[in-house]
């Protein structure tokens, strides 16, 4: 059975994390910053979630590390199953981010603000670029990884979940929709 798919070089690996993590430390700070001024609780929710996207970037450029490590006397078999480890953190704050969010959605039902929607258009549209780039930064190299398969499919929901607040920001802009 051939074995034929691409091996990129770690170094190349770890400098693609290393950009995700800085684009989405900045993402988050300019849709905090947004939310704030708009009053837009989905760009709040995506800033938060951004951020916690920024972490599970770090854990797994840590786990990324650490699991080149050769194996030595006390871990006889290495280092590789601490990326397992950093997957399982990521999809469980994943979701535990997700609850949260669907808290602070149900509350805004009872007592919607007022929101900006070209604020809401905009950063928006600047999350789903950031959010792109990090799942193409990490495509190729969520193949030969579970840790990197985490990131991957956690950053395409990003994109999907920007979409959605592009799409929210559309709707107050048109209809006056809250």
């Amino acid at each position: 059975m051939p074995h034929d798919h691409a091996h990129m070089e770690p170094k190349e690996g770890d400098r693609r994390v290393a950009i995700a993590i800085w684009a989405n430390g900045l993402l988050t700070v300019a849709q905090i910053v947004g939310g704030i001024l708009s009053g837009s609780l989905a760009l709040i929710a995506d800033a938060i979630h951004n951020f916690s996207d920024m972490a599970s970037l770090v854990i797994a450029f840590g786990a990324r590390k650490i699991a080149r490590r050769p194996a030595d006397a006390k871990m006889t078999f290495g280092y590789g199953r601490v990326e397992i480890v950093a997957a399982l953190i990521n999809y469980t704050s994943l979701i535990i981010i997700g609850l949260y969010l669907v808290y602070e959605g149900a509350m805004r039902f009872v007592d919607p603000p007022e929101v900006a929607g070209w604020t809401v258009v905009i950063l928006g549209s600047v999350a789903l670029f950031i959010d792109t780039l990090t799942a193409w930064l990490t495509y190729s190299m969520q193949k030969g990884s579970v840790n990197i398969r985490a990131l991957f499919l956690h950053n395409l929901s990003d994109a999907l979940a920007s979409v959605a607040v592009i799409v929210g920001g559309v709707l107050i802009l048109l209809y006056d929709v809250r």
